[in-house]
Order: C-alpha cells, then sequence, then structure tokens
C-alpha cells in the first residue's frame, strides 16, 4: 500500500524527511487525497498513530524527530500511543576499527535509525579524520574529509538527527601515537604528553575540525582508560606527580580550549571514579577533592555494558552528579564487539536494568554503543534488531516481541526473529553460581587446526560442550539456508558461512583427533582427501561473504585484518594436510601438537 502526503498540510520541517525515505518505501507526495496526516501536539513527549480509516493513518507527534518512528508504525500497520522519556536517544557508530562507515552507508542507517526513533549520532573516529598539515593523522585509515563529515551532518538534520562527533583527546590514541612524527607527544603508546605545547597544538586542529564540519556544539572528547597517565614519557622527563592532578589540569585545558571555540564538551565517566572515588563504610562516595572537579558546561557520559543489576546503574548515575553537579548521559550497549553478529542475550541482559535505573534517576539522555573492539568482524546490521528491541522497551516501558517484529519487519524487509536466531552464534550458558558464560564465536573460528588452543579448553567450561556448540550451529545453518539470500536479508549469508566454518572446524577436529589416537591411517587420509578442502572451500565462501557485508557498510581500509585471519587459517589447514600426508607415508612417526591432545586427562584419553 501507498501513503500519500500532501506538502501543504505537512509541516514543511518534515519534506525533505519524507522525500528521501519516498526512495526506499511507499510514501508519495500528493496535493489531495492524503491518507498519511500529520498533527503536531503541545505534549514534546507523545507520539500517537491513529487509524481514521481503513486507508488513513493520523501521526500526532511532539517533537519532530518522532515522526520517523511514526511512519514505521503506519508501514507495520500499527497503532500506538508512546510518551518517550529521553529527550536525546543515541547510538554511537564505532569507526576506529578500520570500520569507518561510507557516506552512503552512514545515509542508510539514518534512515533506518530515524524509523526506529532515534535522535542523536555519536560518529567515534579516533584518529579517522582528517587535519591540516597532520599526513600521519588518521594515514591508511580511511579518514573522512570534511566534506564527507558536513554531508552526513546535513542528512541526519533532514531526520531531526543531531549527529555530534566522539573523539580521543587524551588516551585511546594510539593509532596516531604509533608513527615517529607524534613520539614527542606520547607519554605511553596510547596516552598523549600532558603539558606539551605539541599536544595542544594537535587537539585545537582536532577541535577546529569538528566545530567547522558539524552544525552541533556539543563534543565527545573522550578522556576514557588513561591509566598509564604519567607513567611513562613524562615520568622520564618530569618525574612523579599524581595521575588525577594531570588529568584534571588536562582536562581544564582541553575544556577552555572548547570553550573558545563554542564548543560543549563531553566526557566519559571512568577516570573521574578511578581517580576520585574513596571508600566509606562499604560504599563508594566521590572524594571532597574530587567534588566539583568537571568544568562548567562539561557533561559526564556513565559507560556500562556489563551489569545485569538495576542498582549499580543508580548508585553510579548519582556518583556522576557529585562531579559536576548535573545528571549524565547513560552510555549502554547493543553487543557487537569481539562478535561475528549481535550478542543479544548480552544486550537484553544488561539494557533492561540500565533503562529501569534511568527512569528511577530521571535521566533523560541515553546512547547505545556499537563498539568493533578486535578487528570490527560483525555484521553490524545485525545491531539494528537490538536497537529496534531497545526502543520500544524504552518508548513503552514493556516488551512486546509481537509488536517489536512487526515494525522491524517493516522498516527492515527481514524476519526479526531469524537475527535473534543468529545471535546464538554467541553461545551462553549459567555456570555453577548462575552468572553467564560466553563461547565466543571468533575465537573457535580461527582456532588453529593443529594447535587448537580454544578447541582444547572445551572441557574445562562444561560437560558435552562440543556436542552443545555443534547442535546449536546447525540448527542455525538449517534455519538460515533458505533465507540467506532473499532480497533484503543479504546479511544472513554471513551468519550462515559462519556457522558453516564452526561446524566443519569442529567436526574434522573430532575426527582428527580419534583417528590419530587410534593411528587409523584410513581415516586420517580420508581428512586429508575430503574434510581438509571442505574446511578450505567453507573458508573460502565466509571470506566471501565477509568481503560482501564490509562493503556494503565501511571503505575498504580495515577489511584486510580479517582476510588476513582467515587466509592464514587456510594455510594452516594447508600445513595440517601435508603434515597428515607426512605421517600416513611413513615420512614422520608422530605429530607433536596431537601428541600433546591424547595424553591422559586431556579431551582424548588413551584408547
Amino acid at each position: 500500500m501507498t501513503f500519500k502526503w500532501n506538502r501543504n498540510t505537512t509541516h514543511k520541517d518534515l519534506h525533505g524527511m519524507l522525500q528521501a525515505l519516498a526512495g526506499e518505501y511507499d510514501l508519495k507526495e500528493c496535493m489531495e487525497n492524503a491518507n498519511l496526516i500529520f498533527e503536531e501536539t503541545p505534549q514534546q513527549d507523545l507520539l500517537q498513530v491513529t487509524r481514521r480509516t481503513e486507508e488513513t493513518f493520523v501521526i500526532r507527534y511532539g517533537r519532530k524527530d518522532l515522526v520517523g518512528r511514526g511512519i514505521a508504525m503506519v508501514l507495520a500497520n500499527q497503532e500506538c500511543s508512546e510518551v518517550i522519556p529521553f529527550t536525546a536517544f543515541g547510538v554511537l557508530l564505532d569507526c576506529t576499527r578500520g570500520n569507518v562507515y561510507t557516506v552512503e552507508a552512514f545515509q542508510r542507517y539514518v534512515r533506518r535509525l530515524s524509523l526506529l526513533g532515534y535522535n542523536q549520532i555519536y560518529l567515534y573516529v579516533k584518529d579517522a579524520y582528517e587535519l591540516e598539515d597532520e599526513p600521519y593523522f588518521g594515514y591508511m585509515r580511511g579518514a573522512y574529509s570534511k566534506a564527507e563529515i558536513r554531508a552526513m551532518d546535513e542528512y541526519a538534520k533532514l531526520f531531526h538527527i543531531e549527529m555530534r562527533g566522539a573523539i580521543q583527546t587524551l588516551g585511546h590514541v594510539e593509532p596516531s601515537l604509533r608513527w615517529p612524527a607524534y613520539a614527542e607527544i606520547s607519554d605511553t603508546p596510547d596516552v598523549m604528553m600532558v603539558d606539551h605545547e605539541k599536544t595542544y597544538a594537535l587537539i585545537g586542529k582536532m577541535l577546529k575540525f569538528w566545530s567547522e564540519a558539524l552544525s552541533s556544539r556539543k563534543i565527545h572528547l573522550g578522556m576514557d582508560e588513561t591509566q598509564s597517565l604519567g607513567r611513562g614519557r613524562y615520568l622520564t622527563l618530569h618525574g612523579y606527580e599524581n595521575p588525577f592532578d594531570l588529568y584534571t589540569r588536562h582536562l581544564d585545558k582541553v575544556c577552555s580550549m572548547c570553550s573558545g571555540m563554542g564548543l560543549e564538551p563531553i566526557i566519559w565517566h571512568d577516570m573521574l571514579f578511578h581517580y576520585g572515588l574513596e571508600k566509606k563504610d562499604d560504599k563508594f562516595a566521590v572524594a571532597e577533592k574530587s567534588r566539583k572537579v568537571v568544568p562548567a558546561g562539561t557533561q559526564l557520559a556513565y559507560w556500562n555494558y556489563y551489569s545485569r543489576n538495576a542498582v549499580d546503574y543508580e548508585n553510579a548515575l548519582n556518583l556522576c552528579r557529585d562531579f559536576n553537579g548535573s545528571a549524565p548521559i547513560m552510555a549502554s550497549g547493543i553487543w557487537t564487539w569481539v562478535r561475528t553478529w549481535t550478542d543479544f542475550e548480552q544486550s537484553f541482559a544488561t539494557i533492561r536494568p540500565c533503562l529501569e535505573a534511568c527512569k528511577k534517576s530521571s535521566i533523560k539522555e541515553i546512547i547505545f554503543t556499537l563498539w568493533g573492539d578486535d578487528g570490527a568482524y560483525c555484521d553490524f546490521d545485525s545491531a539494528f534488531a537490538g536497537l529496534a528491541w531497545a526502543a520500544d522497551v524504552s518508548f513503552n516501558g514493556t516488551e512486546n516481541g509481537d509488536r517489536t517484529a512487526r515494525l522491524f519487519e517493516a522498516v527492515f524487509g527481514t524476519s526479526y526473529t531469524l537475527q535473534l536466531i543468529c545471535g546464538n552464534l554467541t553461545y551462553t550458558y549459567k555456570d555453577k553460581d548462575e552468572k553467564p558464560v560466553k563461547i565466543l564465536p571468533g575465537p573457535v573460528l580461527w582456532d588453529d587446526p593443529l594447535m587448537a588452543i580454544v578447541f582444547n579448553q572445551f572441557p574445562a567450561y562444561k560437560r558435552g560442550l562440543l556436542e552443545t556448540l555443534l547442535t546449536g550451529y546447525k540448527n542455525i545453518l538449517s534455519t538460515l539456508e533458505e533465507h540467506r539470500f532473499d532480497q533484503n536479508a543479504g546479511h544472513l549469508n554471513y551468519a550462515w558461512n559462519v556457522a558453516n566454518v564452526l561446524i566443519q572446524k569442529l567436526e574434522l577436529r573430532q575426527r582428527l583427533l580419534i583417528a590419530y589416537a587410534k593411528r587409523d591411517y584410513n581415516t586420517l587420509e580420508l581428512i586429508n582427501e575430503r574434510y581438509i578442502p571442505e574446511v578450505l572451500d567453507a573458508i573460502d565462501g565466509l571470506l566471501e561473504a565477509f568481503r560482501v557485508q564490509w562493503k556494503r557498510n565501511f571503505k575498504s581500509f580495515g577489511m584486510e585484518l580479517m582476510q588476513i585471519r582467515l587466509g592464514g587459517l587456510s594455510e594452516r589447514y594447508r600445513e595440517l594436510g601435508r603434515t597428515l600426508d607426512e605421517l600416513v607415508h611413513g615420512q614422520i612417526d608422530s605429530i607433536g601438537e596431537l601428541e600433546v591432545m591424547i595424553k591422559p586427562g586431556l579431551f582424548i584419553p588413551h584408547q
């Protein structure tokens, strides 16, 4: 069904968004007989979608950034009445592990995020942007030009989404500090030298870039995880100084620079907690020396991607207020890092208590981070299912899988349930203390076929883990078989190929150990002639699927990391084949790596 909107009766600030969406969804401009009606309401936090007739919907909105979600509800043939508890509801896109979004992919993300109900995007870049007269800043990292950032910002504004830069101005700057050009401003390999004139000259260029590239005056300065501050070259040159004093002096300096450019800084909370908390009566409190140390106009962002207890979030959010007297931004996580697919169990189990705490603590700003640690090999499009769920729970206060699925499928044209099933590539079980234990697909994926260090640890986790993993991976494989090339679900092919390689690897390893322990040369020869080639074919299929999903979203920089890993894995399987051939033909009488594994007490006992 096509939904028609009338330019004359629709607020002009919505025209650009509606025209941009029309290229992908069944929306059309008309002069009369509109069946999609937009009405403003003075209640800023309200979104209502009602059916006026069988084919006519009315979207009532308090803020223009809510209209996108209203349209998605219409596309899903759903009515709603939602009171939005957050004024700022955002996503952080990590572009620092090689995965630098193309402008086109970013614009596609903007459309989808708008339809889910998001109104902020943080672009986390470390050094992935160009600075004048700094050729080694962002070198070979797919660095954004100012023109690219401006184009992204202008597109986001069509959807009433605020785009913010998220950079690093103290720690986490290892991509730049690796180069001799920045040796002089290096304290430790990932922390800049405080008090150095050239440090602030470089930071000045960073701030100038974002001040000119973005319309938003908010900028995230990072400044997290600087535990080595003052312990490297600074210590050698200047002697020991309390890291808290170094940190706050640097913070004052950089925030003052922001003020001079009309920028409003944000920093992560963790180093203030690290340096500035003290324990009293088994409870943490902000030390007197630390109160109000955050410069006026600087906002804290509290990150926590791990806790499954609402009280943990409440306590920390209240502590944040003591540093600068104002409410912090909450940063939760859609778990895309160190995963091949979004880990929905971890995401949902941590977001639920986080949202509960935000409500109790009157937090009005929240962001969901999509980190890419360890090479950004996750299919980041899988995160949309998590983002759809988070928005639905946030705006309705309760979970409703059918409601989320209908909206998701209207926006993305593919199955919400299949996304969740692929999340089982990360296997989760409870230990004896009822704590979740994760078996991540990545380490299993590139586990060496001869040494098999990850595989060899399975008995230490739980009985029957190998069989459980194989059953789970095979379920994913069979479930995706008929859907992986659906028109709007091509990214499911990546999950299918991951599962396929995992199955092939584990089954080959199992056969190999049993056959080697028995010196079953017929089976060892079969492994060499049949099963190793099958694994190599599976790896080739995964390499191609990975390349497709990478090129769908990112610039080419960074793709080499996964290609090198999987290419190296292929060569190790070829080496296994050569070694088995030597054993079968009597050129060697044992394989050292396998001898280790047939000792009593390890995976395969003497037989």
